[in-house]
């Protein structure tokens, strides 16, 4: 490990211990900023939320969803979802919106995460994608259940200057089945087979959602995929409870931005139905989106405990050997 490299993630632990009493945290804010500029930007945003300013102090970071589908029908995502998903935006984003979107990234972004609500390696220009990020001098991310990682699309993806591939999984051969349907031992040799293509600059992590059906399973991961992943990831599972109480938290001030196939951008990573779009990168330029009236009214709304409806029953899986993934707070009265 790089002294440099060492000393970020020093202080992403420290920060992440303090703000999310969850040191585990630094693995996901490292793995979307390497620059120590970002480091201040990301201070920055954080007094910002404290300080309950409407604004955010910048951009670290995008979230880009290529395809708004999946293959698979895991209970807790896509088998949820579905119903409310399928028909809500265009089933892929096209490459020119793509395009725009990359090139209008703000000032300071450094990574483009490949992923969202849908399987990427459903989208047939995903390599193309890798590239351009690439191209245009930042990393790319991506996330994938795996199950299409093979033939000429695990060649195409091995080519790439990818920065990290993060395999979304169950921790072992039962959840997998269960929860997602899918053959553990198969999904193994498709990521040996990338193991052995791909370029060195690529990282292959597990990245693994804890819910009340494998949390028994999660200390066991690491015997499970030895030798085969760089890292695992936990983070709890988010979704919708119609019991849950009123909530804010500091989502909007994290320095990320999602876009959406159809060119919805959002400040929020559980924005699945974009009830929180701040504006439509296909009708606007971006730098007018995140300088506007709507995401400083968002802002606004959010200091005051005036959340938007999909806040109302936003909930994540908190119990004890359960991460926490987001800060919140309490609204004042």
């Amino acid at each position: 490990m790089r002294p440099s490299e060492w000393i970020l993630r020093t202080g992403f632990r420290s920060a992440a211990r303090i703000f999310y009493r969850n040191a585990d945290q630094a693995d996901w804010i490292y793995e979307k900023v390497h620059r120590p500029g970002n480091v201040f930007v990301l201070g920055m945003n954080v007094l910002y939320y404290l300080a309950r300013r409407p604004k955010v102090y910048g951009f670290v970071s995008v979230v880009l969803e290529p395809v708004s589908a999946c293959n698979l029908r895991c209970v807790y995502c896509w088998g949820e979802l579905e119903e409310r998903l399928k028909d809500a935006r265009p089933k892929q984003m096209d490459w020119e919106l793509f395009q725009k979107i990359v090139d209008q990234a703000p000032k300071g972004v450094e990574s483009i995460t490949i992923g969202g609500q849908g399987e990427p390696l459903l989208h047939p220009r995903l390599g193309d994608m890798v590239e351009y990020v690439a191209k245009r001098g930042m990393r790319a991310i991506m996330y994938t259940n795996g199950t299409l990682l093979s033939g000429e699309r695990m060649e195409r993806l091995a080519e790439t200057p990818l920065s990290v591939l993060n395999l979304s999984v169950e921790p072992d051969a039962e959840t997998c089945r269960e929860f997602r349907g899918v053959d553990l031992a198969q999904l193994k040799e498709n990521i040996a087979a990338f193991r052995a293509r791909k370029q060195p600059m690529t990282d292959v992590k597990l990245s693994m959602v804890a819910h009340p059906g494998n949390l028994e399973k999660l200390g066991g991961v690491y015997d499970e995929w030895g030798g085969l992943v760089d890292a695992v990831k936990i983070s709890p599972q988010f979704g919708l409870r119609e019991d849950a109480r009123r909530v804010s938290c500091m989502e909007p001030w994290r320095g990320n931005l999602n876009f959406y196939t159809n060119g919805e951008v959002s400040p929020c990573c559980c924005d699945w139905f974009t009830e929180l779009s701040i504006g439509n990168v296909a009708e606007q330029p971006l730098d007018e989106i995140v300088h506007g009236e709507r995401y400083k009214r968002l802002l606004e709304n959010f200091l005051r405990g005036e959340v938007p409806n999909l806040c109302l029953y936003c909930r994540e899986f908190t119990v004890e050997g359960a991460p926490l993934r987001l800060r919140k707070r309490w609204p004042k009265p």
